[in-house]
Order: structure tokens, then C-alpha cells, then sequence
């Protein structure tokens, strides 16, 4: 081994023992050998670790300058971890900033936007290192949970386990996320609390860089004096598992779907150890509101209708995919000319293109549900997922009204949005929407090229439009939620608040 691989070699030990001073001198020992690729390479993801671990913004900076400003030839020696490495260090710069304003990432552009950029990017190429790509989505994870985004989170979390187990930023990480979820999970909040509790230690006794285990400590310690002292001892309770109760071959089949693809309205998704797994349980809680008006029955309405909009596209996507009923009845009288294109014209395609639509157009109705909660004084005529954020769309200014929620759970669903912009990852959905809704969208046997897709694919992208929407929904009861109790801490008992419990016992 050269110089070169030595001093990393031994930089990377001083690092993982929390010597980061002596990391870091041997960091600046290796720059001072020359200025081709490889040390680049090697000096710019050492600085970034190192000024990360030791909170110190100068050295992450000079970090980022030095791998952006090689970082072609970087790339070209090592895209993945090029890209990895960046990341890190946009993600190093906006916590900096986090520090001196918890709410600087509410609806604003920031490094954290590169960050997801270059995560995404990493996770692209065919790495076979499963260590690599099971931290690679930890991070990416802990950038969404930055910006209230908890629900994705977890899904990044859960990947991350998927390919290693016993990742200790993983379990930590993820039992934080829950931590937060808890919060507004009502009655199962101590299931949730049990949960993070077992995480956080099990990420503890397998080990976290040294920088972390004073925060993941103090977390278990906080979180263990809100369960009793029995369930912690005792660790996680004893699940009895769901059942399924259906009342046909079909019922069946939906359920088991719904339960794979993680598609019920319920807080319940990251659990399914019990019934509750089980079900489209989500709903208004509570709203504290006027003697004169209630609103509480107003958007209860609202909701009912996405609800229902969305029981029903998830329905048309599941009966497409069901193969227990033959529906080739509905095509019996129709003529298709054969246009020698490989296109697929059948029932169950069609299913599900109407499914993607419906799915699409609930954001859409979050969008209204949001204007009239927050009174913007948009025109329903006018409204969609998309303008609803802006008082003038050409420069992006947020609402006022929006911006002064200072509110994580609304930055959720903002960001969201984002993604669905020109060069957002969702841009390709919106594409799909947009030519499904205004002109074609041609489902073939075979991809020919980007101007058709195979049925599969588009069930595909209609499965992840439908965990988007999923947790669009979810974030919008969330936000919801926490603003109903900041009302509530305001009034003072003024105003009554109206239960969900209120409204089914009178049917």
C-alpha cells in the first residue's frame, strides 16, 4: 500500500474512534502530497466526515469546495461516492444553519435540495456494496425527516434495513422518525413510543459513530420517561398480529394488497402487528371551532370526499391486477383496429390509467381542503396542488399565510409539490397525468421508447402516485392536527373543540 492508502487508512480509523482531531491533521498530511483526483477524492470526503463530526462549518466548506471544484474528475474516479460525499456535505451546510433557525428549511430552496439530488444520484448506479447503499438511504431519509416529511422517511429507513439489518444509523434513525410520529398517533402513541424506545437501543448496543450516541441518549432517556417503567424493561409488547376477515376470494385479495403495498389510510402502516394495520382510519380528530360555525363538520366533508376518491382509485388499481374475475366482457363490442404499434386496449388498462388520474387529483382536492382551512381566498375555480403555495407562481414567493404556519407537516405537502416540478423526481407522474387527462398515453407489450410504457411499468408508477398520495393525505391531518392544538392552548377553553367520536355516535 502507498502513502496515500496509509494515511486514509489511518485517517478513516482516527474517524471511526472519534479522534477527529487527529483525523483531521492526517486529512491535511494527505493534501499536501498533490492535487491529482484520488487525493481530491479522498481530502473532500475526509474534511466532510470530520467537520460534520466536530460541528465546525469551515472545514465541512472547504469540503464541499474542494470536491465541487474536481468534481468531474472526481466522478470519473468514483461517481457514487462523488455523489455520496456531496451530499454529505450540503447536508452538513443546512444543519449549520438549522442550528441558529430550526424553521430555515420551511418552504425554501436550500442545500438540502442539492443534498436529495446527489443521494438519489448515488443510489442510481449498481453499487454492489450493500453497506454503502443501506447508508446512502439513511441519509436520504434523515433529509426528509428534516423537512417534516416522516412517512418518507421511514420508507428510506425501512430500505435501508432491508439490505442491512443491523445498521445502527438505520434502527436509530427510524426510531427517532417514529419518536416524532408518535406524537400524532392518538391512541397508539405508547405503541409507537415502545418502538423507538427499542430502536434507539438496539442502535446503541450495535454502535453509531461517536458524534451520535449523545443524541441518540438523550433521546431514549426522554422517550423512557414518558412509558412506564414495566414496558421498558420488558421491551416491545407482544403483537397479536391481524387478522384477515373477508367476505369473498376479492375482499381477500384487496386486503393482502393493501397490507403489501403499505395503501390504507392509517397511521398504522410502519407497524401491521395488529388489526389495526387494517382499514381507512384516518380522520379530523378534533377542531376547536366557533359556537356559530362549524367547521369541524365542513372539512370532515372535505375529507370524506379525498377519502373516498381515494378508496376508490386504489379499488380500480386492485381490480385490474386481480386475475379471480374475468372482465373481458366489457371489451366484447369493441372494435380496435390493429395499428401495428404493440398497444394494449383492454379493460384493465384502462382500469388503471383511471386509477392514476383519480390518485392525481386528489392533490388537487388537498389543495382546496388547504385553501380554505388556511381562508388563502383562492378561487376553486382556480386551485390545484400546484399554485395553491404561491401569491405570484413567476417568483416563487410563498403565501404569507402559508409561510407564517411555520409549520413542518404543511412543508411536507410543499415539498411534495416541489417534487412534481420540471426536473423534480416526480416530474415524469405529472407528465403522465398531464398527457393521460389532455392526449394519449400509449401502454404497449414492449418499451420502445420513452414515448410508451409496458403495463407493468405504468402499474409501477401508478403504485408509488399512490403512496405519494398516501402520505400527502396523511401530512395533511397531521398538520391539521398539531394547528388544532395550537388553537386549543390559545383559546384556553373559549372555544370547544368538536371529537371525531362526536359525529359517529350520532349515526
Amino acid at each position: 500500500m502507498n502513502r496515500l492508502g496509509k494515511l486514509r487508512e489511518k485517517a478513516i480509523e482516527e474517524l471511526d474512534a472519534g479522534d477527529f482531531q487527529s483525523a483531521l491533521k492526517l486529512a491535511y498530511e494527505i493534501r499536501s502530497l498533490g492535487s491529482d483526483r484520488i487525493i481530491s477524492y479522498t481530502v473532500s470526503g475526509l474534511l466532510i466526515d470530520i467537520g460534520s463530526a466536530l460541528e465546525n462549518e469551515e472545514i465541512v466548506k472547504e469540503g464541499v469546495d474542494m470536491l465541487r471544484n474536481d468534481f468531474e474528475a472526481v466522478e470519473d474516479y468514483d461517481a457514487p461516492t462523488a455523489h455520496y460525499n456531496l451530499a454529505n456535505g450540503y447536508y452538513a451546510s443546512f444543519r449549520f444553519k438549522v442550528m441558529r433557525d430550526s424553521h430555515i428549511g420551511c418552504f425554501a430552496k436550500t442545500e438540502l435540495d442539492q443534498a436529495r439530488k446527489h443521494y438519489r444520484k448515488a443510489l442510481e448506479y449498481d453499487v454492489k456494496d450493500t453497506g454503502f447503499r443501506a447508508k446512502t438511504w439513511v441519509n436520504l431519509g434523515n433529509c426528509l425527516d428534516t423537512l417534516g416529511r416522516v412517512m418518507d422517511a421511514l420508507e428510506c429507513y425501512e430500505k435501508s434495513l432491508e439490505l442491512k439489518p443491523d445498521l445502527g444509523m438505520a434502527l436509530g434513525n427510524k426510531g427517532l422518525a417514529l419518536s416524532y410520529y408518535a406524537a400524532v398517533a392518538g391512541e397508539h402513541q405508547g405503541t409507537f413510543l415502545a418502538e423507538a424506545y427499542s430502536l434507539l437501543s438496539k442502535a446503541l448496543q450495535l454502535g453509531v459513530p461517536p458524534e451520535k450516541t449523545p443524541t441518540f441518549s438523550k433521546y431514549l432517556e426522554e422517550i423512557g420517561q414518558k412509558l412506564p417503567d414495566k414496558q421498558i424493561s420488558n421491551g416491545l409488547p407482544e403483537y397479536p398480529g391481524y387478522t384477515i376477515k373477508a367476505d369473498s376470494k376479492f375482499d381477500r385479495f384487496l386486503q393482502e394488497f393493501c397490507l403489501a403495498n403499505k395503501l390504507y389510510l392509517n397511521i398504522c402502516n410502519f407497524c401491521q402487528r395488529c388489526d389495526a394495520a387494517i382499514g381507512d382510519t384516518a380522520v379530523i380528530k378534533k377542531m376547536i371551532v366557533p359556537v356559530d360555525k362549524d367547521s369541524y363538520l365542513h372539512f370532515s366533508a372535505y375529507l370524506n370526499q379525498i377519502k373516498q376518491d381515494y378508496v376508490t382509485a386504489r379499488f380500480l388499481l386492485v381490480l385490474s391486477k386481480y386475475k379471480g374475475l374475468d372482465l373481458d366482457f366489457a371489451d366484447k363490442y369493441v372494435r380496435i383496429i390493429n395499428t401495428l404499434d404493440y398497444s394494449l386496449h383492454n379493460i384493465y388498462v384502462q382500469l388503471v390509467k383511471t386509477s392514476f388520474k383519480v390518485f392525481y387529483d386528489i392533490l388537487d382536492k388537498i389543495a382546496c381542503f388547504i385553501n380554505d382551512y388556511l381562508e388563502l381566498g383562492i378561487s376553486e375555480t382556480k386551485i390545484n396542488f400546484h399554485n395553491v403555495w404561491y401569491s405570484d407562481r413567476k417568483t416563487k414567493r410563498v403565501r404569507r399565510k402559508i409561510k407564517d404556519t411555520r409549520s413542518f407537516c404543511l412543508n411536507a405537502l410543499f415539498d411534495i409539490h416541489r417534487e412534481f416540478e420540471r426536473a423534480g423526481p416526480h416530474e415524469k407522474l405529472r407528465d403522465i397525468r398531464n398527457a393521460l387527462t389532455h392526449r394519449f398515453v400509449s401502454i404497449t407489450m414492449f418499451q420502445q421508447d420513452e414515448g410508451n410504457l409496458t403495463e407493468e411499468i405504468f402499474i409501477e408508477q401508478t403504485l408509488e402516485l399512490a403512496r405519494i398520495v398516501r402520505n400527502a393525505i396523511i401530512y395533511l391531518l397531521q398538520f391539521v392536527y398539531v394547528e388544532e392544538n395550537r388553537k386549543e392552548a390559545k383559546t384556553k377553553g373559549i372555544l370547544l373543540p368538536r371529537f371525531a367520536l362526536d359525529l359517529s355516535e350520532r349515526l
